[in-house]
This record gives C-alpha cells, structure tokens and sequence, in this order.
C-alpha cells in the first residue's frame, strides 16, 4: 500500500494543518475481504469564507466478495464474482482491476465550516452507496458512532463507505487516522490507482489536476450536491 510521500514536504498551510488534524474515522458493519491501508490520502477546496471541502481516499488492499454477507452465505454467487469482476479464474486481474486499476480505493468527501480558533466542524458528507449511488450523509449520521470523531462506514463486501443508520455497537471494525496517517494526495499515486476514474465522491478537484495536470474549472458534473459547488472556486494546494 503507497505510505511515503517521496521527497521533503513543504510547510502546510494553516487549513493543510487542520484538515490535518482531524480526526477521520473508516469502518464497515460487515466483515469482508481487504485491509485498509495506512494513510487516509486527501484533496481540499476552499470557496466561501469559513468553509472548506476535503475529498479523502481510503485504500484497500483488495476488494472480494468473501465475508460476512449474503454473497459468501450462498457460495455460487460469491465464487461467480471472484472468477470474472475480482480475479479471473481467482488468480489474475478481473474485470475490476482492468477497469479501475490495482487495489480498491473508496472516496467520499466532507463539507467542514473553520471555527474561529481554526479548528474544522464537519457539516456533512458524501459516499457510494452499495449500488454506486453518491448519497448525503449529515452531522447526526457522521457522528452517531462516536460525537468527537466523524465516521463513515461500510455496509457492503466491496467497501462502499456511504452506510447510515449504525450505531456505535454495529461496527465490526473501525479504524481512525489522525496527524501523520492524513495527508495529502501525491500525483503519482492518483495516477498508479487511476483515481481520475474511480473515487469520485472524493473528487473536489477536476480529474486532470488529481494527476497533477493543468485542467480548467471543476465541471458542474463533479462539483457534487448544490451546497458544495459553492465550495469549488478557489483551489486550496495540498500538494
């Protein structure tokens, strides 16, 4: 899993810091193939002042429909989507990979307003349902697992982070990132994992400059809810 940023960083910013910061939490109410990595990797855009939006890339090490879940429970329909979207014939890339790239990366972003000592409140979210849907999650879903740490979980094998409705019981696994395993996206690693294709909740600047291209204003089509493309003005450089 990528981990290292290559060569020496550049002093954060003041928002660089506290995006920093803040504590994100990653967990799923299922147990399914995958570990998450180390490092939860993030793009932001500032608009509005006071307000900032931070796009975060959680990478797993795999995406398979083995686990707790209906598709495992049945065998046949597990092993059909092992053998032909996840692995060919269990051994080589699947469908899957050819398509997006190695690994599985989800990405969902949170709309933050800046307090007056610089600290970050998260106002809402937006994730991938099960069905690849973006879906909005609010403060009271960011924080029913634990109020001091927002949370977005999974309820799917293949790791969609959009899941509502848990409590703080319902989580088979949990892990949260803070200063040091938060930082932002290098180039070279959204373009290995082909993120101007896949994570596109996450996706608070064009596709282009998540590879460190020139690229024109942020297309209405990836601005996202109505409440965020106020965001999407001025860049915020993270990297």
């Amino acid at each position: 899993m990528p981990c290292p940023i290559p060569g020496a960083p550049e002093e954060p910013s003041e928002i660089s810091a506290a995006i920093e910061r803040q504590p994100i939490c990653v967990g799923s109410t299922v147990a399914s193939a995958g570990e998450l990595g180390d490092v939860l990797y993030y793009r932001s855009f500032q608009g509005e002042p006071g307000k900032v939006s931070v796009g975060y890339y959680a990478f797993f090490s795999e995406e398979r429909p083995w686990g707790n879940n209906w598709l495992t429970w049945t065998v046949l329909p597990a092993l059909a989507v092992d053998l032909v979207y996840t692995h060919a014939l269990l051994v080589g890339p699947g469908v899957q990979q050819l398509a997006y790239g190695k690994g599985d990366v989800e990405g969902f972003r949170i709309l933050y307003s800046v307090e007056e000592d610089g600290r970050l409140s998260a106002d809402h979210a937006v994730a991938d349902s099960g069905y690849h849907r973006e879906v909005r999650l609010d403060r009271a879903d960011l924080l029913s697992i634990e109020p001091g740490r927002p949370t977005v979980y999974s309820r799917w094998w293949s790791h969609q982070l959009g899941g509502r409705g848990a409590r703080p019981g319902d989580l088979v696994y949990r892990r949260c990132y803070g200063a040091g395993a938060i930082r932002p996206l290098p180039p070279d690693i959204a373009l290995d994992f082909r993120l101007d294709r896949r994570a596109v909740p996450a996706r608070v600047v064009p596709a282009a400059a998540l590879l460190g291209r020139p690229a024109s204003p942020l297309p209405d089509d990836l601005r996202g809810s109505a409440v965020d493309q106020g965001l999407a003005r001025r860049p915020s450089v993270a990297l």
